[in-house]
């Protein structure tokens, strides 16, 4: 008998409100009430959406979660970090302007929208792990210090990671900017002969590490047709992957194989960081709609999805909640994850196998279905 995995069945085309109340039944049948106590600081970690996106998880879609820790009388608050890369969310007072207008604040949800690693991200507490990678992982501080955790993950494919789901929210979404930093030095990102010198990931590169060769007052049609090409300078490089998001082209190449094991595995200890000391402290959703190629940090409106909608899985088990949405979703489609992604060289396994290895939880679960 494994860990035990709470599902629903849902989709967007149910209504934000009918998901809400089914997100609340899995609350309540799967017993989640006992992780958390009166008067805890509860973190209940979300991604609000990049602006313009439109396939993250509506606030109204958790409404129905926060109220039950409102009801069981903790402290909560929506919460998110400050990304690496440049955007609304690259600091605290962007990021709150931007979880307002999604809705993700007192008005919206009842609790207001707290980011916990400040206004720069840089507010951090070192945790100790003893890791296979890392020694110590530096997480968002309020997070440390918060007393419980509801982590609410939208399912997703990821550019490096190849998926976003409870482990990746937990490891990279609770972590400072150095402790994202330090899970993304694995990778070594070049720019191939696809380049077609556009510029894009010039201007998306959050520590000025990309430069177009030759191009300053010099038109292409002078120098025979020749187009400028793109080049990382490895002494800047934080690894971020902010070029090999926005690349429309291909041209950003890292080692696919060991590079995104790597990546892999520091998020799993990073996780584990995030929630040491909450054993027993926490609960983990994954909302398998939408399910996308991409995440949500992506502005595109109306990313395709993947997979037809599925439905939302929760657990006192952070592996295998995400064990389980993989599961569901290649029993979805008829066909494994990487050929959705329809890119063989990724595969969601490292990042749960190690998070297993190291103690996180179990791949062996109970699916238990509500009707």
């Amino acid at each position: 008998m494994g860990s035990k995995v709470y599902f629903i069945e849902a989709s967007v085309n149910d209504g934000e409100q009918v998901i809400s109340e089914k997100a609340a039944r899995l609350f309540k049948a799967g017993g989640f009430a006992s992780c958390f106590k009166e008067n805890d600081f509860t973190a209940v970690k979300v991604h609000v959406g990049e602006e313009g996106n439109t396939t993250y998880i509506k606030a109204s879609c958790i409404k129905g979660l926060v109220d039950e820790l409102l009801r069981l009388k903790t402290k909560p608050f929506v919460t998110d970090t400050s990304t690496l890369y440049l955007g609304r969310r690259h600091n605290a007072i962007e990021h709150s302007i931007l979880a307002a207008e999604h809705g993700f604040c007192s008005k919206g949800l009842g609790i207001p929208f707290i980011v916990p690693d400040g206004l720069f991200g840089t507010a951090e507490t070192v945790v100790e792990v003893n890791g296979e990678l890392n020694k110590e992982v530096f997480i968002a501080r309020d997070i440390v210090k918060c007393q419980s955790i509801l982590s609410v993950a939208h399912l997703t494919g990821h550019v490096a990671a190849c998926m976003g789901g409870t482990l990746k929210t937990l490891g990279m979404g609770c972590a400072s900017k150095k402790g994202k930093m330090r899970q993304h030095a694995a990778l070594k990102l070049s720019i191939g002969d696809d380049c077609t010198g556009c510029g894009e990931c010039v201007k998306h590169c959050p520590a000025d590490a990309i430069s177009l060769d030759d191009v300053k007052g010099t038109a292409p049609a002078k120098r025979g047709g020749r187009k400028p090409k793109a080049h990382i300078d490895a002494d800047k490089c934080i690894g971020c992957a902010e070029c090999l998001a926005v690349c429309r082209f291909g041209a950003v190449e890292y080692d696919w194989g060991e590079e995104n094991e790597i990546l892999q595995k520091s998020i799993a200890e990073h996780a584990m960081g995030a929630l040491k000391g909450k054993e027993n402290r926490a609960a983990f959703f994954n909302y398998v709609m939408s399910v996308t190629e991409d995440c949500d940090c992506f502005k595109t409106p109306n990313m395709s999805k993947i997979v037809d909608d599925i439905g939302i899985a929760a657990s006192t088990d952070p592996v295998a909640v995400d064990k389980a949405a993989v599961d569901l979703v290649e029993a979805k489609a008829g066909k494994k994850l990487v050929k959705l992604l329809k890119n063989d060289k990724l595969g969601p396994c490292y990042q749960i196998e190690h998070a297993e290895r190291i103690g996180l939880g179990s791949t062996n679960y109970e699916l238990i279905e509500l009707n």
